[in-house]
């Protein structure tokens, strides 16, 4: 059986998504911060680097602060609070948190719905794509993708004054989005296939086979495929 296209392009779409969503992850730009000092930082979920370094009267100098700013970017895990000026400690590390667990969640949905739709080509015993459950799991999966990367993004919708968000949030949004666009092309195509066959259910016999005195030898009826 040919894989229907756009259960095929649902998931092209997905793959995208998860691209989006791990490139998001590992850039260290999510927020913008201006510390007290007039120093600025980039934070990401994973990494951190100062920006905004001042240039020395020399090029010299300028290349050297560069390679030093290079050095200067530090890795972030679970737990930590770089907060920005006027920015609360503990709010910045409930952002963060959040985030990288719906960012992991994330990745994990979209790659096993990816998985699922491969071991629904092999043809495999188990997994095939006349299975009922095949196409709503991968759909339940891009959609569980959606939903927390929403959760992770709505808590950023409180930052400093001093804070802005950068690409990396962005780019998750675009990631958000499109992991929505594959489960709703997924749903609608499940709904769509299933009011098919609601429809034309009626098995019509032919005329000879109402009358009980004459012999059924021809029992010609239409039936729905479904």
């Amino acid at each position: 059986m040919a894989v229907q296209r756009l259960v095929a392009a649902a998931v092209v779409v997905a793959l995208l998504s998860l691209v989006l969503n791990n490139v998001a992850a590992f850039t260290p730009s999510w927020v913008l911060q201006a510390l007290e000092d007039g120093r600025k930082r980039s934070v990401g979920l994973w990494r951190m680097c100062p920006v905004g370094v001042e240039r020395g009267r020399d090029d010299l100098q300028g290349a050297s602060k560069a390679h030093g700013t290079e050095r200067q970017c530090a890795s972030v895990g679970w737990g930590s609070d770089y907060a920005g000026y006027q920015e609360s400690r503990s709010t910045v590390k409930l952002q963060f948190n959040m985030m990288r667990a719906c960012n992991l969640i994330a990745t994990v949905a979209l790659t096993a719905g990816q998985l699922i739709f491969l071991l629904g080509l092999m043809e495999l015993p188990f997994v095939t794509q006349e299975s009922q459950w095949w196409e709503e799991a991968i759909a339940a999966l891009f959609q569980l993708a959606s939903f927390v990367l929403v959760i992770g993004l709505v808590t950023f919708y409180r930052i400093g004054p001093y804070t802005h968000l950068s690409y990396s949030c962005y780019v998750n949004i675009a990631a958000c989005l499109l992991a929505t666009m594959a489960a709703a092309m997924l749903i609608w195509n499940i709904l769509h296939r299933r009011d098919d066959c609601l429809d034309a259910q009626v098995i019509v016999f032919s005329p000879s086979l109402a009358s009980p005195f004459h012999l059924r030898q021809d029992n010609e009826y239409v039936e729905s495929p479904c």
